[in-house]
């Protein structure tokens, strides 16, 4: 039996000792009550994205972000590292529904990265190794940003996925302090840094925590909290659980989207890493950083993600809003 469990970006695979091999693009990962299994997609979820229109003019590198009352429209650039990712493939989508909104996919692999997600008159690839801080400077991939989304993650245990030092250290640690560093250097115009981390980096002592953080996930993660914190960037910080839900295999962004996360739409936000969700929907995610974009109360928090029964508010700036508030007002 194959199977793997997941909080935040962390992913463990029980054939992670010794790797297992990358599953082909005709095979996924899918989650069964709480384990994600390998193989093709059987569920009823579909994740597509809506073709916009959009007005011939677009905003400049150095647009400042706006947001409306009723909506999360945001104007400007926003960098997107991890775009290929399962949560930064929404965050790609979702972006790219807003009129005045250019994408910069960070990759590193542009030829990939369009089969994965297509391509778009508003979304650029940019490559670079951001394991290479030279590299990622000379790629000019931070140059004219408004914003910044990371995405980035491996998994928990060892596997396939760390081949080529792409391990916890260098993903959730290395990676992050250098597109810190070159966010810091070359985008004057930043609004806000958005870091998409896991539950439990100030739990390591605490089950299952501590299995999770065998091989130091957790304490990379952190490490990566605390360089976006001690920046000085303007940021917000999201700390998901196991994931579910998303795109476990290549969308074109050029089709229609319609993302749906089933019965579990409600949403659980927490803050002093003391949530324990029992799971949390790579859509919730994804729109949760979107959201954080253009939501000031968000501003220097870092936040637990859940999903739950119920309906969720969506794409719906105002009940976004009112949870993270909620969130802040019940820790003091």
């Amino acid at each position: 039996v194959v199977f793997s469990v997941s909080f935040g970006s962390a992913l463990w695979d029980s054939r992670s000792m010794p790797p297992v091999m990358m599953i082909h693009r005709s095979m996924s990962h899918h989650h069964v009550h709480g384990v994600t299994c390998k193989g093709p997609i059987r569920s009823s979820f579909a994740y597509k994205i809506r073709r916009v229109s959009r007005h011939s003019s677009r905003s400049s590198p150095s647009a400042v972000a706006a947001a409306s009352s009723s909506s999360s429209s945001y104007s400007g650039t926003v960098l997107v590292a991890g775009a290929t990712g399962g949560v930064g493939q929404i965050v790609c989508a979702r972006l790219l529904q807003q009129k005045n909104c250019k994408v910069k996919a960070l990759v590193r692999d542009a030829s990939r990265a369009s089969e994965i997600l297509g391509t778009d008159p508003s979304m650029e690839f940019v490559v670079a190794d951001l394991r290479d801080a030279n590299s990622l400077l000379e790629s000019g991939a931070t140059e004219g940003i408004n914003a910044v989304i990371s995405c980035l993650g491996t998994t928990a245990f060892p596997s396939a996925r760390w081949k080529d030092d792409n391990g916890p250290e260098n993903t959730d640690f290395v990676a992050v302090r250098n597109l810190v560093n070159a966010t810091k250097k070359t985008a004057p115009d930043l609004s806000r840094f958005v870091l998409v981390s896991s539950v439990g980096v100030e739990r390591t002592n605490q089950m299952p925590f501590i299995i999770l953080n065998a091989f130091g996930v957790l304490k990379y993660k952190k490490m990566g909290e605390d360089e976006v914190k001690n920046s000085g960037l303007p940021y917000t910080i999201l700390r998901p659980g196991r994931l579910t839900d998303g795109p476990y295999t290549s969308y074109d962004l050029n089709t229609l989207l319609k993302a749906t996360s089933g019965t579990r739409r409600a949403v659980q936000v927490g803050v002093g890493d003391t949530l324990l969700p029992e799971a949390t929907s790579r859509i919730i995610v994804a729109e949760a950083a979107v959201q954080c974009l253009t939501l000031p109360c968000t501003l220097g928090g870092a936040y637990e993600l859940g999903s739950t029964e119920g309906e969720g508010p969506r794409e719906d700036p105002k009940e976004w809003t009112v949870l993270f508030e909620s969130a802040s007002a019940s820790s003091s």
